[in-house]
């Protein structure tokens, strides 16, 4: 099983970014995950987008999972991102920070069990308030580290 703790380093943490709306939000996710991997910007922002017609990714309580499955992935990449001001997402929902999901399309069952992981801690409301007021990607890895660990992930 893919452990999310073991997939988020700091330079997939990005604090404080910068966005207006649900489609610089994206954006913001597509050109930072676009820098990680070998994709395409452009072609990471249509899957994101295409996602989010299916339904929102909002979980609530401030939090989004963007995520899908792409060709030309070798592994599933994570990145947090909060934003400096909350922006709505979907039905009015604002949204603050989010933890977007990219995957080989070969790899669903890991694809399905790093969203899982993710849910399970934003379900804990420690949780969502130490990484909303975070100072550090550092202090964000420890914050994982220690929900992961609490929660045996």
């Amino acid at each position: 099983m893919k452990k999310i703790q073991k997939l988020i380093a700091p330079e997939n943490i990005f604090l404080d970014v910068e966005v207006n709306d649900r489609i610089g939000a994206l954006r913001a996710v597509a050109e930072r995950l676009g820098n990680l991997t070998s994709l395409n910007p452009d072609l990471l922002l249509e899957a994101l987008e295409e996602r989010e017609k299916l339904g929102s990714t909002s979980v609530g309580e401030g939090f989004a999972i963007p995520h899908a499955k792409l060709r030309g992935l070798e592994e599933i990449t994570v990145i947090l991102l909060r934003f400096r001001k909350p922006v709505v997402f979907d039905t009015n929902e604002k949204v603050r920070m989010v933890a977007a999901v990219v995957s080989p399309p070969d790899e669903p069952a890991a694809h399905l069990q790093v969203l899982s992981q993710i849910a399970r801690m934003i379900k804990r409301k420690d949780f969502r308030q130490r990484l909303l007021e975070v100072g550090t990607e550092a202090e964000a890895i420890e914050i994982l580290k220690e929900t992961a660990a609490r929660e045996g992930l």
